[in-house]
């Protein structure tokens, strides 16, 4: 299992983490490419409609999902 070198929790997994009132998330793919959670704003990611009348934030960020390279400021990682 890819652990950050951080934080020692996986990678593959996404952090939310709140600073000064903002909220960020990492995104598992860059993540793990980088060796350590690396974090984007939360709306940068966009939403996913379940179908059901739920909408759940996107795992990776757009820049991964459509891998075109074009991906978000990094805001910080760990």
């Amino acid at each position: 299992m890819d652990v950050c070198s951080g934080c020692h929790d996986s990678l593959h997994d996404s952090v939310v983490a709140e600073v000064e009132g903002k909220i960020y998330k990492s995104c598992p793919c860059c993540s793990a490419s980088m060796g350590q959670h690396v974090f984007y704003h939360y709306e940068d990611f966009g939403m996913r409609d379940m179908g059901d009348g739920r909408y759940i934030v996107q795992s990776w960020c757009p820049g991964c999902r459509v891998k075109d390279g074009h991906k978000p400021d990094v805001c910080f990682t760990c």
